[in-house]
């Protein structure tokens, strides 16, 4: 995850007898820079043709390579230590890039298979590798916050039972959006000024998405708001929506192409592209593109963003649990709405891993009071 690396740059960093002698990288970019190295060899075992935004079928051809005695010895000469962060979310190719590495590097790799919420990752493979190859003690307590509330609260979810209500850690039942946007504009005045504060919801629907309307075109009764939280996207479903913004052509020539995208309002965008067209026009000569050759480029451009950028947690941002994965912040409000789908272990997971997002204050703001006798508040 893009947040676990910039973290582990950040603290790493601050290491002066590391400086400059570590690269962070997930662990997808890592299985493209190996195998854009060992092309001719990965289209040699089968993998010809490959592009970078091919994410399994890349992190298959590296697996497969670092199974060759040179490649892993390639890899050695540069790294002679790995370690793998959020070692729980490995699927299987992924973790097959790991393997065939700890034949030739010192391995360290941190994990916590209940913090996994990729339910076909469960019983988990990489805990179950790590037990098997070296005695492996699971990280189960949270290290972001030293406040007994929230690691009370996040311990109870952990083993099934009722996390407690106290000042830094609150469940509230809050029926309806209007009174959800109302606690959510109220908690942001009264402990969101000059900190970071994460809304985060299992499933961003209609009582996540309503709330947040609400909070932003209203205030309380004691004139709390009306504050806007703004939902963050991937980079997948943020190039989409650019695209649907603009009307291609099949054919199109540069001018016609800057109009679109300045009238369409993401500068970055569309300094990305214009950068790349301009790179096209002076190398090949190439003055028109199809439709599918500027929806690659705009797609490639924002999955950069996401490598490259800083990625700041401050502020106040809206997320799915999913998307809070490896992050944390000062602040944490839960929107927990009534339908969400999986098993009570799952919920759990879902509540362990937003509640473990906080800092100093979690709150927890519930739909449905049939939920608060259920998984994962009973």
């Amino acid at each position: 995850m893009h947040g676990s690396r910039r973290r582990l740059e950040e603290r790493l960093g601050l290491l002066r007898a590391l400086r400059g002698r570590t690269d962070c990288a997930t662990i997808d970019s890592f299985a493209w820079r190996l195998v854009r190295r060992w092309l001719s060899l990965a289209a040699t075992l089968g993998f010809a043709d490959i592009e970078p935004d091919q994410y399994e079928r890349v992190c298959d051809a590296a697996g497969a390579l670092l199974q060759v005695k040179d490649v892993c010895g390639w890899v050695a000469a540069t790294f002679p230590v790995l370690l793998v962060d959020e070692a729980q979310d490995l699927t299987a190719n992924r973790l097959r890039l790991v393997e065939g590495l700890a034949s030739r590097l010192e391995v360290f790799a941190a994990a916590d298979e209940f913090q996994c919420l990729n339910e076909d990752l469960q019983p988990n493979p990489a805990c179950a590798w790590l037990a098997q190859v070296c005695y492996a003690e699971e990280l189960i307590q949270p290290r972001r916050t030293n406040i007994a509330e929230l690691l009370d609260a996040a311990a109870a979810v952990r083993k099934g039972a009722a996390p407690m209500s106290g000042k830094a850690f609150m469940v509230a039942l809050t029926p309806k959006p209007p009174l959800a946007g109302a606690w959510l504009n109220g908690n942001l005045c009264w402990y969101g000024r000059g900190k970071s504060v994460a809304v985060i919801t299992p499933t961003l629907g209609a009582f996540a998405e309503t709330t947040v309307t609400w909070a932003a075109q209203n205030k309380t009764k004691k004139g709390a708001g009306p504050y806007s939280i703004l939902w963050e996207e991937s980079e997948a479903k943020a190039a989409t929506s650019f695209l649907h913004k603009i009307a291609l052509r099949d054919m199109n020539d540069i001018p016609s192409v800057v109009a679109l995208l300045t009238a369409a309002g993401d500068f970055r965008a569309t300094d990305d592209l214009i950068d790349w067209m301009d790179t096209q026009r002076r190398t090949r000569a190439k003055t028109t593109f199809t439709k599918d050759e500027i929806e690659k480029a705009i797609e490639k451009g924002f999955s950069r963003r996401r490598r490259v950028g800083k990625g700041s947690e401050s502020g106040w941002k809206g997320m799915t649990v999913h998307g809070a994965k490896n992050r944390e912040f000062d602040n944490v409000i839960v929107l927990w709405p009534a339908a969400i789908g999986g098993s009570d272990e799952q919920k759990r997971r879902l509540l362990y891993n937003a509640v473990t997002r906080a800092k100093e204050r979690c709150l927890v703001l519930v739909q449905a009071k049939a939920q608060l006798s259920q998984a994962p508040f009973a």
